[in-house]
This record gives C-alpha cells, structure tokens and sequence, in this order.
C-alpha cells in the first residue's frame, strides 16, 4: 500500500491561510485521519476558532460551531416533543441543532456549566446525544482558553494574563481527548510570522478554494492508509516505548490512565502517517519514528488543559530517556541503567556495572544535557567531577563541561558582604550560613566549603528565600550520593 499510495507535498495551516502553526500541522492530520476528538487550549484571538471553520470547509462538512459558555441543551437537540401516541419523543430540529452535522466545535468549552459538560461527553467519546448515534458525525473538536491558577504568580504576568472564568475541564472529559494542543500565542510567533499576519489580508478570505478542499481531502485519506501498514512496522518497538514512558511519566507526577496509554500508542503511529504525507515520503523509515512520538506526547497530555502545563522541556526529556530505553533493549546493562529514574543515580548505577569510559562519558553527557535546572546541572557536575576526575579517564567531551561547571563551585569565594548589615541580602545569607553550618558542624570541612561555594555562586541573583533551600539541599543529596563527604580533603 506504501509504494501504491500518491502522497501530496503540501501543509494544512498555511494552506488555508493560518499562519503560525505549522509546527502543528502533522498533529492536526493525524486528528483528521483517525476522526479523533482535538482539544484546542490558548489565549483569544490565536485563530482557534478560524482554523477550525476552514478545515471544515475545506473538508466540505456541515459545521455546527457551539458557544459552550452559552449554550442550552435544547440548542443541541431540539425542543423535545412526544409523539402522538404518548410513545416516545421527537425533537423539533432547527439549522442550529447537532443532527445532520459533520464537524462540531464546542467553543469556550472551560465555561461550559458542569451539568452541561456531561451531556457533551457522550458525543465527543461516542458520537451519540441522548443515547441516539449520530450519523455522519466524523470530527468533535473544542477549544478552550488556559484555565486561572487558584493564586496567580506574583510577577509573572498582569490580570490580563489569566481568564478567570475559564476552569479546569473535568479530568475525565479531558481524558477523552486524544490530542490537546496548546496554540501559538502571539509572543511565540517567529518574526516573520507577526510581519506577515499583519499585513495578511487572510481572515477576510472566504470559504475554501476547491484546491484547498481537494488537498486536504486527500491528505486525510492518505494519512488513513497508512496507517495499517505502520501499525505492523512499529509493533517491535511501540509497546515497550509506551509503557516505559507512562512510568517516567508517573514518576515525574504527571501520572496517565490506561486510556491515555492506548491513545498515545495510536496517536504515535497517526502522526508518523502524516507526516509522511506531509513530507511526501513513502518509506517510514524515511521519518524519524522518534520526532513522531515527541510531538505525540507533546501534544497529548490531558495536563496541558490545567492551570500549569507541563515544560516542553521536561517532557522531551521524559519521551527522549524512554527511547533510550527501547534503543537498548537487547543490552541488558543498560537496560538497568536507563530503567533508572534518577539522572544521577543512573551514572552511579553504570560505574558499579562496570561501564567503560567511553560509555560512562556518553551517559554523563546525556544526564547533563537532560537536566534544564541551572542549579542541579551546576551541583551535579561538581559531584561527577570530584567522583570521577582520578577514577575515569574521560573522554572530553564529559570531562571539559563538568570541568567548566564545577570551577564554579572549586574556586574559592568570598562570603557576602555589605555596609549595610540589615539589608534583605545580608539577612538571607546570614540565613543560608546557619543553616549550612548546622548541616556540617564545622568551617573547615570541604563539605562546607562546597555548599558555600555553590550558594555563593549564584548569590544573591539566583536564589530567594522561597528556592535556595531546596537547590542545597538537592546538592547535598547529589554529594553523598557519590561519595563526597568530610573525609576528603582535595
């Protein structure tokens, strides 16, 4: 089918004049090919609601767009009337009413009432309203802005940053969404992308183009036949990456249902077909089958919906050390090292198997590279370092960036002074030294000096009241980890 199959070069987004969201493009097939529910999340006026209108037409599908915050069931279904028997009900449709419809978009769907919300579960999880399928029905799409923190960080946005009417979905329609995708907002898009939707007479274009149509419809059917095919390609690997990964994820407390895990398994093997199309390859090994379950977990996380989505980075990290994983399926020494959740325990773990020197340079460059703490990455290399320097003949590749990050902390400092001895600065290191003293008893002890050295590196700039505490006390973890303790005197 793979040889047989015509495949079209082609985008969605920009396509259909939607600019900045290219990114998106394989995700948004994916969605369309396997008629999956989508959950779009973003601040107004990112062209949630514009894309949504075009694909439709573009699809040629009779669209049903719902206001969620305003809506009254009988908008949906219709006034109910008995028929004249008494036996049973009929609904007095009107062009607004659900029945008939081919896409349907729940807008605002975070300030839709609660009572309102279980009445849409069964047609965005089953296609059915009041046990009644709905025939013809293919996509059910909804968008909704980032729900309001219970308290809003103080100096990190103004009242304009939050939408305090927007809640937080209940967790299990949210887990009915096999794809939920946090939009571009306008500080993202690329310059380029502002310049040009600015000058964009694009939001006044009318319906589809029949070229557009014709493109998308072909792309859809496409990436669906494919994906049968790459359901056979992926089976050696698929299901070893997912369960590795809904483990990281627990671990990392961003836990998933079983649902989501079969979700995720498709929407990896969904994305990889369309984005074949949209590259307009035939082989699937053409397409780096790791960068299509990247996007999958990007952008299929039912807490990108809540009040703090998940770094982009920590989840990359989480879908990077789960193929990993896969990639050393067969080795059994390093299958227990990357079975491992911690990053420092996994180095650990690889020098008491014995690991050679290129090896444990490889996985010191990879827990390095994987750490988006400032803090930790500066207090793990210090403790690398000083564990390894004369045990290992590193290459430099691991050695010079733990070299360069633990001179940070092996330089000698000076403590913190100031003229004036009640300023915040001068209280908070009094603070910090106290409370450094009581954990090692004495001044003199390299445990000390290490753990002032790393507060004093990035004193006062890089500490507060509210974190120093807990990036020290992870640095003391990290040294007593690898042994670094008052004995040693270099």
């Amino acid at each position: 089918m793979l040889e047989d199959t015509e495949i079209i070069p082609t985008g969605i987004t920009e396509t259909l004049d939607v600019l900045g969201w290219d990114h998106l493009d394989a995700v948004l097939l994916a969605s369309l090919a396997t008629e999956a529910p989508l959950l779009l999340v973003g601040p107004h006026g990112t062209a949630k609601s514009l894309l949504v209108e075009r694909i439709a037409a573009a699809l040629g599908l009779s669209m049903r767009h719902y206001n969620a915050a305003l809506l009254n069931y009988d908008d949906l279904v219709g006034i109910p009337m008995p028929d004249e028997a008494g036996q049973t009900l009929n609904f007095i449709k009107t062009p607004g009413t659900i029945w008939g419809a081919g896409f349907v978009f729940f807008d605002e769907i975070s300030r839709c009432r609660a009572d309102l919300q279980n009445k849409l579960f069964p047609i965005i999880h089953e296609r059915r309203v009041v046990g009644i399928g709905l025939e013809g029905l293919r996509h059910r799409w909804a968008a909704m802005n980032p729900p309001a923190p219970d308290e809003p960080v103080s100096g990190n946005g103004t009242a304009t940053d939050y939408y305090f009417g927007s809640e937080p979905l209940d967790p299990a329609l949210t887990d009915r969404f096999p794809y939920i995708i946090n939009v571009p907002s306008w500080s993202q898009l690329d310059k380029d992308v502002r310049y040009a939707l600015v000058a964009s007479q694009a939001a006044d274009r009318g319906p589809a183009e029949e070229t557009d149509a014709l493109s998308l419809e072909k792309m859809v059917q496409q990436t669906a036949d494919l994906i049968p095919d790459l359901q056979d390609a992926f089976a050696d690997w698929l299901g070893d990456y997912v369960v590795y990964l809904m483990d990281l994820l627990e671990h990392a407390g961003l836990p998933q249902s079983a649902r989501r895990a079969r979700m995720l398994s498709q929407s990896i093997i969904a994305v990889h077909a369309a984005r074949m199309v949209i590259e307009d390859v035939r082989d699937p090994d053409a397409v780096d089958p790791s960068t299509s379950a990247e996007l999958a977990i990007l952008y299929g996380m039912p807490q990108n919906a809540t009040e703090v989505p998940p770094s982009e980075v920590k989840l990359v990290a989480l879908h990077r050390q789960a193929w990993e994983m896969i990639e050393y399926l067969e080795d059994e020494r390093w299958r227990q090292v990357m079975e491992e959740f911690d990053r420092a325990r996994r180095v650990i773990l690889a020098d008491q198997l014995e690991f050679d020197d290129h090896d444990m340079s490889r996985l010191i460059v990879q827990v390095l590279g994987m750490e988006d703490s400032d803090a930790r990455q500066v207090g793990l290399a210090t403790a690398m370092f000083l564990a390894y320097r004369h045990k290992r003949n590193l290459a430099p590749s691991a050695f010079e960036p733990l070299a360069q990050l633990a001179y940070h902390v092996l330089e000698p400092r000076t403590v913190f002074t100031s003229a004036n001895n009640n300023s915040p600065e001068v209280r908070l290191w009094n603070e910090i030294k106290q409370w450094v003293e009581a954990q090692n008893g004495r001044e003199e002890s390299l445990r000390f000096r290490l753990e002032r050295n790393f507060v004093l590196n990035g004193f006062p700039q890089m500490w507060s009241k509210e974190n120093w505490k807990e990036a020290l006390t992870q640095f003391i973890s990290d040294l007593g980890m690898f042994g670094i303790g008052d004995e040693e005197s270099e």
